[in-house]
């Protein structure tokens, strides 16, 4: 199993779902290795499953990062699994640690190929897809439009990013940003020709495949909790008095607007509890810095698992102000394993855990999400 995120080098979703899934297959009686990024050209052990790692691609390379160019690492990820002679190399990550071109060099090497879908980016050019920033979209591809919004991430202004894709796509420069869309579209087509299985959490996400060019049989729609079923229980009537966020702290997961909104209710009888994974140093010290006086605001980073679990135990609440589409969270099914009851940003399939009868509240807007928090009782 091939992914840009493995333990212990970082911690989230999509690291416990493929260690989930490897524990799984191995009690099958199948083999399994994890490639991943770490220390360059070493192997580990985690869990009893070996890990291989190789160099992680940080580099700022345009063609690197739109998948017209390899990561340097391309030829060290072929010899190993020209020595380990695989049957099947599932990806379940596509960024430039490994992209399109690692997935065509195990096709080569006459290996099955299952791919899995964690984020929204797989088929956004903008990476999340919230149209220009601000409302969902509806995942088709389309050349103006995506142009536009793919500059839009640059360009504050919606009406502005249309004037200047218009203009891109007349002078057809800068080439990197003018045929942005046709290399997303490109690469969607290389995917689903050398995929054998395509694996994907929710029903959105099978949509938005299908609407650009993926073959529906090749697609399976499988869950992140493996054969864990989840059931609402019946909700406990306590005092909220400890709201928690769990999350890597990255602009999209939405914690400056949870900071925002708690901080904007005044509310001295609550305190908000963070949980947070560093993956964006600057984001971090922004919000460390605009929380640095706030005494009920309180930071807890890099938690292990054994921590991450006692921190469920501290807290009343769960808020999930993801700004992009989630495929679960993770987050979200541990909260519902706990009984915690969950405030989430509507995005995804959140509301239909509500309509199972699940405890949580979905909200539209930030005011949405002040008006609960104020509320609270």
């Amino acid at each position: 199993m091939v992914t840009a995120y493995f333990y212990p080098t970082s911690r989230g979703g999509t690291e416990k779902y493929v260690l989930s899934l490897a524990k799984s297959l191995i009690k099958q009686h199948h083999e399994v290795h994890i490639i991943t990024t770490g220390a360059p050209n070493t192997i580990v052990k985690y869990e009893d499953i070996i890990v291989h790692c190789f160099n992680d691609e940080l580099s700022n390379d345009s063609d690197i990062l739109s998948s017209r160019q390899a990561a340097g690492n391309l030829n060290d990820f072929r010899r190993i699994l020209s020595e380990n002679k695989y049957n099947l190399v599932h990806f379940h990550t596509l960024t430039p640690a490994f992209n399109i071109f690692h997935i065509s060099a195990a096709r080569r090497l006459n290996a099955k190929i299952h791919f899995t879908a964690h984020v929204p980016g797989i088929t956004c050019i903008h990476g999340d897809l919230v149209q220009f920033g601000t409302h969902a979209c509806d995942g088709l591809i389309q050349k103006h439009r995506c142009t536009a919004c793919y500059i839009s991430k640059k360009v504050a202004s919606t009406p502005i990013s249309k004037i200047i894709a218009k203009t891109v796509d007349v002078l057809n420069y800068p080439v990197g940003t003018a045929t942005a869309v046709e290399k997303k579209v490109e690469n969607l087509l290389e995917l689903n020709k050398l995929c054998d299985k395509v694996f994907l959490f929710t029903n959105w996400q099978k949509e938005i495949f299908i609407k650009n060019g993926f073959e529906p049989t090749k697609i399976t729609i499988t869950s992140q909790l493996l054969d864990i079923q989840l059931s609402p229980e019946i909700p406990v009537e306590k005092t909220i008095k400890v709201i928690g966020f769990v999350g890597r702290i990255i602009q999209e997961k939405g914690l400056h607007i949870l900071i925002e909104a708690f901080k904007s209710v005044n509310r001295k009888d609550l305190q908000l509890h963070i949980a947070g994974i560093i993956n964006d140093e600057k984001y971090f010290d922004r919000l460390k810095n605009i929380t640095a006086k706030d005494s009920n605001i309180l930071w807890k980073v890099n938690l292990s698992e054994t921590q991450t679990n006692e921190f469920y135990k501290s807290i009343d609440l769960l808020v999930i102000p993801s700004l992009t589409y989630e495929t679960g969270p993770y987050v979200l099914y541990e909260a519902f394993e706990k009984n915690i009851p969950v405030i989430a940003n509507n995005l995804g399939d959140m509301d239909v855990w509500r309509e199972k009868g699940f405890n949580i509240k979905i909200y539209n807007s930030t005011t949405e999400l002040k008006n609960y928090l104020k509320l609270l009782d």
